[in-house]
């Protein structure tokens, strides 16, 4: 009787471990461009959103940091829907239909992100403004400050949370009949 069983691809010459060590070596390089594209997309995102809130800093010079913090949550919003479709099937490489769970983990995140981008600009916001007179440039140097606090955080939640499920990068083990 035939007996279903898993085996390695080994090419001849090498070990397990050498088979192990480049698996490892990819999956790194792989993370690595990933977080790559998914600092792209932020950056574009981030473009989007510094051009919403200079629309605002001109259109309506704030006096205050609450007002900065309103702000700068219209402009994180700016950019939401781009970020989720480029980074799902930009940056983690997901092929399946959007499902109601990613886009309810996404909304979750983008709420927290908001939240702490904010307390960021609201930080920000109060050290600088008593250097920076200037109302677009304090509004743009919080608003910096806040994106580069955040960037690895955001990547976090995404990777391993919004879009989580079988990595992509992982080699497929083969069934064989003897």
């Amino acid at each position: 009787m035939p007996l279903l069983e898993t085996k390695e691809r080994q090419t001849p010459g090498t070990s397990s471990t050498a088979n192990t060590d480049m698996y490892h070596s990819r999956t790194r390089s792989s993370t690595i461009w990933q977080f790559l594209r998914y600092c792209l997309v932020g950056g574009a995102n981030t473009l989007l959103g510094l051009l919403v809130l200079n629309v605002l800093l001109w259109g309506f010079p704030p006096k205050n940091v609450l007002i900065l913090v309103v702000y700068n949550s219209v402009a994180y919003s700016g950019g939401a829907v781009t970020s989720f479709f480029l980074n799902k099937y930009w940056t983690f490489r997901r092929k399946q239909r959007t499902t109601r769970r990613e886009v309810v983990r996404f909304v979750i995140i983008l709420a927290l992100e908001i939240l702490y981008s904010n307390g960021l600009v609201w930080l920000a916001g109060k050290a600088l403004q008593p250097l920076i007179t200037n109302v677009t440039l304090w509004g743009n140097a919080s608003k910096l400050l806040a994106v580069a606090g955040s960037a690895v955080l955001s990547y976090t939640f995404m990777r391993f949370w919004t879009f989580a499920g079988r990595s992509q990068d992982r080699p497929k083990q083969q069934e064989t009949l003897q």
